[in-house]
């Protein structure tokens, strides 16, 4: 049974999420706003889940109109293993590596 198909980069283009890594150089107070919703706080960066139909581009400006001094900005892909896991996940082939209890 074929999972997936296709080169790496583009399996790994079409299974996104739209999550991006920002970083700070001090990190910034984050509203509620029409763009992401913040998914982690880490000490000097926030992992971000764009909102759909939202840019990268339009993030940038909305950080930027914030003050905020980013440091870095970089798109999170899944793995193959993460891709590979949700694409076989309650399916039939999950069932072959289920653990069994006996009774």
């Amino acid at each position: 049974t074929k999972i997936l198909d296709g080169t790496v980069k583009q399996i790994k283009q079409d299974c996104k999420e739209n999550k991006f890594k920002v970083g700070f150089e001090s990190l910034p107070k984050i509203d509620a706003n029409d763009y992401f919703d913040v998914v982690e706080t880490l000490s000097d960066n926030i992992v971000i889940k764009l909102h759909q139909n939202v840019k990268p581009t339009n993030v940038l400006q909305y950080l930027i109109s914030q003050n905020a001094d980013i440091t870095s900005f970089n798109e999170i892909l899944p793995s193959l293993n993460d891709i590979f896991i949700s694409k076989v996940e309650h399916t039939t082939l999950s069932r072959q590596f289920e653990t069994v209890s006996e009774t």
